[in-house]
C-alpha cells in the first residue's frame, strides 16, 4: 500500500517565497500544517458561511474579490463568515496583489492558527505557481540505478547489471559532447503530462564513479556544457553481457519498460568486445528523434516487407504490437 504524500505549509513558503516574493504575515506557530492535495482553492461562498465544500488541506487563495467582498459586508457578518471558514482548519492563506490584511481577518487566522501569506503577484500567477510546485513535491518517486545521459536532447536511462559499464558509456558520450543527467543512483518523478522525469540526488550531482579512477567531478573536468541538473526520461537502453537473451533483430517489437505506472520505450544493447557502445547509444536517440517526426525505420521496412509478401500470397500479415518487459526495473529504493 503506497503511502500518502504530504507537504508542510513551511516547506511550501520556503519552496515559493522567491518566486512569489512571500511574505509570511503570521504563521502562529503552524507551519507544520499538512497539504495533501495539490490543487489550491478560492474562498467563493466559504466567506458567507457555506463552507461544506471547502478542503482544509489545500491551500487557500484571497484576491481583490474576496478582500473587496469582506470588507462590504456588515462586520459581524464578515467575522461570523471567516470563523466558519477558518473553523474547518484550514492548512493556509494566501493573499495575492499584495493586498493589506483586514484585521478582523487577521484575527480570525489568530484564533483558529491559520497561517496567512502576502504576495504581490497576481492570483493567477500565484495559483498557477504554488500548483506545479505542488504537483512537484508531492509526485509518486523512486531512485532507480542506472545512468541517465541527455543525447542530442533525448533522454536516455541507461540500465544494466552493476559493473557492466554505464559510466564508462556515458563517460564516452560526455566526451562526445553529449550531457551527464545522473550516475548510479537516479531519482524519478512522474510530471504531467504522464512522463516520468529524472534527476541526481543532491549528493551525488554532477559527479560520477569510473572503476579504478573513482570520483570524477564531471563538471570541473568538462564544464557546465557537460551537465544537466534534470531530464525528461524518453528511452531506456538496457546493457547486457548476456549472450542467450531473446534480442530483437529488427526493431519492431516496441517493448516498454513501465517506470511508475509510466511506459517508457525500451532498446536492448547486448554488450560484445569491439562494439563501439557509445555510437550505438547515439543511433538509438537519433532513432528516437525520427520516430518523433513520425518516421520509424524498422515499423516502415517491416511494412515494406508486408506489402510484398501480401502481393505475392494474397495473405495480409498482422501488425506487430506494443509488449512490456516482465522484469521489474532495478531500482536502488523506493520513497
Amino acid at each position: 500500500m503506497s503511502r500518502e504524500i504530504t507537504v508542510e505549509v513551511g516547506s511550501l513558503f520556503e519552496a515559493c517565497r522567491e518566486e512569489l516574493a512571500l511574505v509570511c504575515v503570521s504563521d502562529w506557530g503552524e507551519l507544520d500544517r499538512k497539504i495533501t492535495r495539490p490543487r489550491i482553492q478560492k474562498a467563493g461562498l466559504a466567506l458567507a458561511g457555506f463552507v461544506k465544500h471547502v478542503f482544509p488541506d489545500r491551500v487557500q487563495i484571497l484576491g481583490l474579490t474576496e478582500v473587496d467582498y469582506l470588507l462590504s459586508i456588515p462586520l459581524e457578518q464578515a467575522i461570523a463568515g471567516l470563523d466558519a471558514y477558518c473553523g474547518r482548519g484550514i492548512c493556509g492563506f494566501i493573499l495575492t496583489r499584495d493586498l493589506e490584511p483586514p484585521d478582523f481577518l487577521i484575527d480570525a487566522a489568530r484564533r483558529h492558527k491559520v497561517p496567512l501569506f502576502r504576495s504581490p503577484r497576481m492570483s493567477s500567477r500565484v495559483i498557477s505557481y504554488v500548483t506545479n510546485r505542488l504537483e512537484e513535491m508531492m509526485a509518486p518517486r523512486t531512485h532507480i540505478h542506472g545512468v541517465l545521459v541527455d543525447v542530442f536532447g533525448i533522454g536516455l536511462l541507461l540500465i544494466g547489471r552493476s559493473g557492466v559499464g554505464k559510466s564508462e558509456a556515458a563517460l564516452d558520450l560526455i566526451l562526445k559532447g553529449h550531457r551527464l543527467v545522473a550516475d548510479d543512483v537516479v531519482e524519478v518523478t512522474v510530471r504531467r503530462p504522464h512522463t516520468v522525469w529524472g534527476s541526481a540526488t543532491e549528493l551525488h550531482q554532477h559527479h560520477m564513479e569510473i572503476r579504478g579512477m573513482g570520483i570524477l567531478n564531471i563538471t570541473s573536468l568538462f564544464g557546465v556544457a557537460a551537465v544537466r541538473d534534470t531530464k525528461k526520461i524518453e528511452v531506456v537502453v538496457e546493457l547486457s553481457m548476456s549472450h542467450d537473451a531473446d534480442y530483437d533483430r529488427l526493431g519492431t517489437e516496441n517493448e516498454v519498460w513501465p517506470i511508475l505506472g509510466v511506459d517508457v520505450p525500451l532498446a536492448r544493447m547486448p554488450l560484445r568486445p569491439g562494439r563501439n557502445i557509445a555510437a550505438l547509444i547515439e543511433v538509438v536517440a537519433r532513432n528516437q528523434i525520427l520516430k518523433y517526426r513520425g518516421h520509424d525505420s524498422a515499423r516502415e521496412f517491416q511494412e515494406m516487407v508486408n506489402a510484398r509478401i501480401a502481393a505475392s500470397t494474397g495473405t495480409a500479415v498482422p501488425e506487430p504490437i506494443s509488449r512490456p518487459v516482465s522484469a521489474p526495473l532495478p531500482a536502488a529504493g523506493v520513497e
